[in-house]
């Protein structure tokens, strides 16, 4: 597995290869040793290196502004389009070219998260990053050859969840979302490309008997490792069975 590990306003962490210090390129630089920031500033990263396939992005936040994570493309040219990609001008940074990327985390305030993307185009990457405070971003480029036979899952807020081994064939998949209603769950393969989008919709929690459980049947097209992708705020489940 290939960890890398980027750094903004000075947090302290051991990772085994520092790409470098967050902000040290583009955006307007203005760091507080003590992690505290009257509003949020914009970071661009230094060029990394990604492999085609698929990658989980870590990050953390402890302000109280926003926190915003795009990964984009270093040669445009070689950028395709995602199934999830929006347009970023990088306005603070006083950019004029704009650039597809991948939307990796929109919160307010502090904040953990993780979420696992499909790189299509191996080469450099860079990260945007907007936030107010200490923040972190770790990018694993895991390549699992087995997993677990997971059925339960559960969490708190935006999660990549842990691999697991999936069957084919026709699975009922049970959603909770007790403290929030908004739910949005994606099943993606072991290289990051989405096999299902859109497990849970505002549109199919309003016609259920009770709002915070969904539950959904889904064709699994060939046995595999497979894992989650779940966007929501508060705690989450997911349960996942043969349907009858």
């Amino acid at each position: 597995m290939l960890r890398n590990t980027l750094i903004g306003y000075g947090a302290l962490i051991a990772v085994a290869l520092l790409l470098g210090i967050a902000g040290a390129s583009g955006g307007e630089q203005v760091v507080d040793v003590e992690g505290q920031s009257q509003s949020s500033r914009l970071f661009a990263t230094d060029p990394f290196r990604l492999e085609p396939g698929l990658a989980v992005v870590k990050m953390s936040h402890s302000g109280e502004g926003s926190f915003v994570v795009n990964l984009l493309s270093a040669n445009q040219e070689e950028t395709v389009a995602t199934p999830e990609r929006l347009v970023f001008s990088g306005e603070e940074s006083g950019g004029s070219s704009t650039e597809v990327a991948t939307a990796l985390a929109e919160e307010v305030g502090p904040a953990t998260v993780s979420r696992a993307v499909n790189v299509p185009v191996g080469g450099k990457h860079l990260l945007d990053v907007k936030a107010d405070g200490n923040w972190t971003v770790e990018v694993e480029l895991p390549r699992p050859s087995s997993a677990p036979r997971t059925t339960s899952f559960s969490g708190d807020d935006d999660t990549a969840t842990s691999f697991f081994w999936l069957s084919r064939g026709s699975k009922r998949v049970d959603m909770t979302n007790p403290l929030e209603g908004k739910l949005a769950i994606s099943l993606l393969d072991a290289d990051g490309r989405v096999v299902e989008s859109g497990l849970a919709s505002e549109t199919e929690q309003a016609g259920q008997a009770s709002p915070d459980t969904i539950s959904r049947t889904v064709d699994i097209p060939e046995s595999g490792i497979y894992l989650f992708n779940v966007r929501t705020n508060g705690r989450w489940t997911i349960e996942i069975a043969d349907a009858e």
